[in-house]
């Protein structure tokens, strides 16, 4: 043996471990001030313009001198990019940041004292259902601690609230969105984790007994975009989409399904590539084309994305022409073959991914151990106080002799807000309104912005005739900065007041608000979100549509089965109403809207995903009235989506995917009949294997996955009002999945209910 050399290499490996030890855990206490500023530097070089105005530079101190601290404590071994991009930034997308970080680091590492990082992971995510479930909600994001007094948040809330928590613990976390799914409406979000240096998923505030495992690994593999927003220029190995001053978005769509690189290439009516065209990957989804991802065509007027494998529409605009297409395999052309302005219509047949459901495989014991650990942790929740009705009532007790006016202003604010308001902004509005609460005057909420008490300092000093005086100040003396919030987040008027800094939206909120502050009437447009203006009528025009009503489809919804977009700079924006209601037909229109170009988009969503889809672009002329045609295309092979309902409250029973639901009347024949037909096909059912939910005293012999549900009058009116019916006879009897959809439906005397069930079953 060459001892000489073994001596050599073992003092190597000495050195290198002494370094290591003063690198990793033994920094000098006078490098501590040093190292606090170099990551300060870091957040301010990448922050977005409302965060550097919104918070102070000692609220980012704390925070970093916490993640530091934490580091030095839990000693997880995190290499220096994920600490930087996944551990120290605040914000985990579009959330108001809070001093959750400060509050309960100490809380979370005691509790995963000890454990592994994956063991960590899964406890804090358990820590994080106590804390909260879900609950659908407003597009304005609770940060983590207003998600936690609420004890409810929508899917969105959830992750960012695991996001926080996990990163508070020094664990490098991530919020990962499908920003619409492509087999069905909506989008989810959830988190991802770093263990050992392999990314794993898990459901934000929905704990599983292992990682990478959720209700969604099936859903999650017919995604056509998975994608995330990481803090700062980041140069890790995934497929990047874009790079912005504030983040880097990252497709992790690859890490989930299989994927591949859809080319799109942009030619003029004559075949030529055209260079220098602005192109859009759009998503049907909620009868609208969202815009995922927009490129520049390069000099061979292509543009690429990492997708599922699934058609996925395109958008590409230049100068006056553009085109509308679908991608469906690695090469696509897509031509600008319409002008702007052009009258015409077009259809598509879109298909998802299909469903590669991504395995998961706990114990039985791992499984049981889980349902317990939920169950208690329910209890949990329930038991702590939480909300905010102390505020409300505490505001309420003050000004108990003037309670008109108190309950005017509560009434101006959403759910949301009631759960979160401060006293500050309550007493601030309060004070500002006269004898009688005028909500374009003294309401706090302008769009959703975060609400700070603004009327008694925003325009303090200054004094002006009219609106229009108002709006000559604010455009002259706020510097608007789009470049520096790509996020779209909100700068409340209080911080714009005092940084005279705002982007474009910003800038309006502050408009609408000064005018408040200073007695001027104001709002922004509930549809377009942009400053409302008394237009005149000949800027104005009227659209009806044209429809023929047939089958379970009286009178289509909007956003169910079709949605309107205003064309500006080449390029569609959804025209947004009220998502708290149904919005049919015959309720919307006639509608009033500004001269334009518009598309009106309409289709219906089958059963396996895929969607026949219409469109139709037409002119909005001032003093005119235009009625294009509201196509809702049919498919009698295929199974439609017929209807809606709010399935959370079933899953508990039924799982997730297809289920029956049944409600039976008292032994009349209708009823009998219809238990009769369910008995007789029951080896079919039970074969199905789903959950038959079923409300009445009469039960079907010989069905295997019946859950009995006692006599209940207002699910009637529930399932009959999901498919749009007015009113209902018995039995009643729908299917379902735990997205909502409901592709069949039937009541009252049905003498092929039998036939009809196993032709729907088969197809699912």
């Amino acid at each position: 043996m060459n001892y000489d050399l073994a001596l050599r290499s073992a003092l190597r490996k000495f050195v290198f471990v002494v370094c290591v030890v003063e690198i990793v855990s033994c920094r000098p206490i006078a490098d501590e001030q040093a190292l606090l500023n170099q990551y300060v530097s870091f957040l301010y070089d990448n922050m977005s313009l409302p965060d550097s105005v919104n918070y102070s530079r000692t609220y980012w101190e704390e925070n970093v001198r916490t993640a530091l601290r934490v580091r030095e404590r839990m000693k997880w071994n995190i290499p220096e990019r994920e600490f930087r991009h996944f551990v120290l930034p605040v914000r985990v997308n579009n959330e108001y940041l809070d001093d959750f970080r400060t509050l309960y680091a100490d809380t979370l590492c005691q509790r995963v004292e000890g454990m592994t990082i994956e063991e960590a992971a899964l406890e804090i995510n358990h820590w994080c259902h106590e804390q909260a479930t879900y609950r659908p909600s407003d597009a304005r994001t609770f940060g983590p601690l207003s998600t936690m007094r609420a004890s409810l948040g929508r899917c969105g809330e959830e992750s960012v609230l695991a996001v926080a928590a996990l990163r508070a613990a020094g664990i490098p976390a991530r919020q990962v969105y499908t920003p619409r799914w492509a087999h069905t409406d909506d989008n989810h979000a959830w988190v991802e984790v770093l263990v050992n240096g392999r990314w794993c998923f898990m459901g934000a505030c929905e704990p599983e007994p292992i990682l990478n495992m959720g209700w969604f690994n099936a859903p999650a593999s017919r995604a056509m975009l998975l994608h995330t927003k990481v803090f700062g220029k980041y140069d890790g190995p995934e497929d990047t989409i874009s790079t912005t001053s504030a983040y880097t978005e990252i497709n992790v769509t690859d890490s989930y399904l299989p994927t591949r690189r859809t080319e799109v290439q942009v030619v003029d009516e004559k075949g030529t590539a055209v260079a220098g065209a602005r192109v859009s990957f759009m998503i049907y989804n909620y009868a609208e084309l969202y815009p995922v991802a927009t490129y520049t065509t390069n000099s061979e007027g292509t543009v690429s994305m990492l997708t599922g494998c699934g058609d996925i529409m395109v958008w590409a605009v230049s100068g006056k022409k553009f085109g509308l297409g679908k991608a469906s395999g690695e090469h696509n052309v897509v031509r600008l073959s319409h002008e702007l302005g052009e009258t015409f219509a077009v259809e598509f047949d879109i298909v998802p991914p299909m469903e590669r459901a991504i395995p998961a495989n706990p114990t039985s014991e791992q499984v049981k151990q889980n349902k317990q650990r939920l169950a208690f942790e329910d209890s949990v929740r329930l038991h702590r106080s939480k909300g905010n009705e102390a505020t409300l009532q505490a505001f309420r007790e003050r000004h108990a002799g003037d309670s008109a006016k108190v309950e005017d202003l509560l009434r101006s604010l959403s759910q949301k807000d009631a759960d979160d308001v401060s006293m500050e902004v309550l007493e601030d509005a309060f004070a500002h309104a006269g004898d009688v609460f005028n909500p374009l005057v003294d309401a706090p909420r302008v769009e959703i912005e975060q609400l700070l008490p603004y009327f008694a300092e925003i325009g303090k000093g200054l004094s002006f005739a009219s609106a229009a005086e108002v709006k000559d100040w604010v455009w002259q003396n706020i510097e608007v900065d789009d470049a520096r919030n790509p996020q779209g987040l909100r700068i409340p008027p209080l911080m714009v007041w005092r940084s005279r800094k705002a982007d474009t939206k910003s800038h309006d909120i502050f408009y609408v608000a000064l005018c408040r502050a200073k007695g001027f009437p104001a709002r922004l447009d509930d549809v377009t979100g942009q400053i409302a203006h008394e237009v005149d009528g000949d800027e104005k025009g009227v659209m009806k549509v044209a429809f023929s009503p047939s089958g379970f489809l009286k009178a289509p919804e909007y956003y169910r089965h079709f949605t309107l977009s205003k064309i500006r700079d080449g390029a569609p924006g959804l025209l947004s109403f009220s998502e708290d209601e149904s919005m049919p037909t015959d309720k919307l229109f006639p509608l009033s809207l500004e001269k334009g170009y518009y598309m009106l988009v309409s289709g219906n969503r089958m059963a396996d995903g895929g969607v026949l889809a219409h469109m139709e672009f037409f002119n909005v002329k001032g003093g005119g009235t235009v009625c294009p045609p509201l196509v809702v295309r049919t498919a009698e092979e295929k199974l439609a989506v017929i209807g809606s309902l709010y399935a959370e409250p079933y899953i508990p029973m039924t799982g997730r995917g297809y289920f029956a639901m049944v409600v039976l009347g008292q032994s009349d024949e209708p009823s009998n009949h219809a238990l009769r037909q369910l008995t007789s096909i029951s080896n079919e059912l039970n074969a199905w294997g789903r959950k038959i939910l079923l409300w009445g005293d009469i039960r079907p012999d010989g069905l295997e996955q019946v859950v009995a549900q006692a006599p209940d009058d207002e699910i009637a009116t529930i399932l009959t009002t999901a498919v749009g019916c007015d009113r209902y006879s018995l039995p009643l009897i729908v299917i379902a999945d735990s997205f909502g959809r409901v592709v069949y439906f039937s009541q009252g005397y049905n003498t092929s209910l039998g036939e009809d069930l196993k032709r729907v079953i088969h197809q699912l």
